[in-house]
């Protein structure tokens, strides 16, 4: 990992842990801006990869999973920001369905690393509990949304501590002579 990337994490880290406090502050009129951040952030993901496919990805092989993935990323993104106006309750329902959804995916990944015996897999493993507990606890506080803001809040505050610590991980160099 260059020395600019490890930069970057920091600051998305210390970015993710100040949303965090600002949301938690503020929890009653939190959900509306929780649903634009994720909402955009998924979008410019969805523009980043598309962008990477017509300049690069189109000529390699497996080159049509960036193109899938960034239109699907793109769609979630542009579904989640014409949602603003429906009930909260829908809008914890969908918070949860996603930190589910990418908890199974973090608890898949972690095995797979495992099984290939690479250092890694309990950090991968710890995110995907974590982002499964944080969708359970949403379905049971369902009907009291500053409670899910709150689980929300403290899931990013881990997720921003965990970036932090992998941008000052070392990272394995594999030399080919």
């Amino acid at each position: 990992m260059t020395k600019m990337r490890r930069v970057g994490g920091v600051f998305a880290g210390l970015i993710m842990i100040l949303f965090a406090g600002l949301t938690a502050y503020s929890a009653e009129h939190a959900y509306k801006l929780i649903l634009l951040v994720l909402s955009y952030s998924l979008i410019l993901r969805g523009v980043r990869l598309f962008v990477y496919y017509c300049s690069m990805a189109r000529h390699m092989v497996g080159g049509r999973n960036v193109l899938y993935r960034s239109v699907i990323l793109m769609d979630i993104g542009l579904f989640s920001l014409s949602i603003t106006n429906i009930p909260l309750v829908f809008l914890v329902l969908y918070l949860a369905g996603m930190h589910g959804f990418a908890g199974i995916i973090d608890i898949l990944r972690a095995l797979e690393s495992k099984r290939e015996q690479a250092p890694s897999w309990k950090l991968n493993l710890s995110y995907g509990i974590v982002n499964t507990a944080l969708a359970c606890l949403c379905l049971v506080f369902l009907k009291q949304t500053e409670v899910a803001v709150m689980i929300y809040s403290a899931g990013l505050l881990y997720s921003g501590v965990g970036r932090i610590i992998q941008a000052f991980r070392k990272t394995a160099v594999v030399y080919i002579q």
